[in-house]
């Protein structure tokens, strides 16, 4: 993942950086950082995309909304998150699209809120999923209406809250269509989708409606991971 800060205050660059890279070794993400002293740099900015721009609202004689509007424009996928000293500015954002308004000094309390929405905006863009069901009908469900995945000989069930349907597709496979943010693999036979868990118990899921779904150990540090990134997403 690329995120870049633009700010025209080095020393806070730093700080942010630091806050940031401890952030993505905690939840097991590489995040590069690059550094934009000035509106210039970053207009010209030609390298790999950016998934999110952390924007200082005042940027001495520039103005960081102006920026992030043109920003807007130039890179639709590119997210914004304003950091600032004064809250009087908050207002003012919402003139352009962006994903977080915070504090500076609350950045690094509020580090896990600010990435889990950076990153469940990346994820949601997803359409819905198509999948051929055995006896060759299509099947077109909506992320959300999906409760589990079960691999079960050569077959692939789906659980649906409007009943189930049988693929040939192998879990790997399936994975590949998915959001990783929202979907999770914790077992060689299983793939949950996290809304429709209610608790994360030892060794199982237990979702809303009472089903148990185990979960192997070989998949215990990735379940919790990725459990745990998509429960940041849930505090906003």
């Amino acid at each position: 993942m690329r995120v870049g800060i633009c700010d025209d205050d080095s020393k806070w660059y730093q700080k942010a950086k630091g806050i940031i890279e401890a952030y993505g070794k905690k939840v097991d993400i590489k995040i590069d950082v690059l550094y934009f002293s000035q509106g210039e740099n970053l207009e010209v900015y030609e390298g790999a995309p950016l998934e999110a721009i952390f924007m200082d609202v005042d940027l001495g004689e520039e103005s960081g909304i102006a920026l992030a509007g043109k920003i807007n424009k130039k890179w639709k996928s590119c997210q914004i998150i304003y950091l600032t000293n004064y809250l009087s500015y908050a207002t003012e954002t919402y003139h352009t699209a962006h994903t977080f308004f915070v504090l500076k000094e609350q950045f690094q309390d509020r580090i896990g809120e600010v990435f889990g929405k950076i990153l469940h905006t990346i994820e949601q863009k997803s359409e819905n999923l198509v999948f051929s069901a055995i006896g060759g009908k299509e099947v077109v469900l909506a992320p959300e209406d999906i409760l589990y995945f079960e691999r079960s000989g050569r077959i692939t069930r789906i659980v649906t809250v409007w009943g189930n349907y049988e693929i040939w597709d192998k879990l790997g496979s399936v994975m590949e269509k998915l959001s990783k943010m929202d979907f999770v693999r914790c077992h060689n036979s299983y793939i949950v989708y996290m809304p429709a868990v209610r608790e994360l118990g030892k060794g199982c899921f237990i979702l809303k409606n009472g089903t148990k779904i185990m979960i192997s150990r070989s998949h215990t540090k990735a379940v919790k991971t990725a459990f745990m990134r998509w429960a940041m997403t849930q505090m906003l």
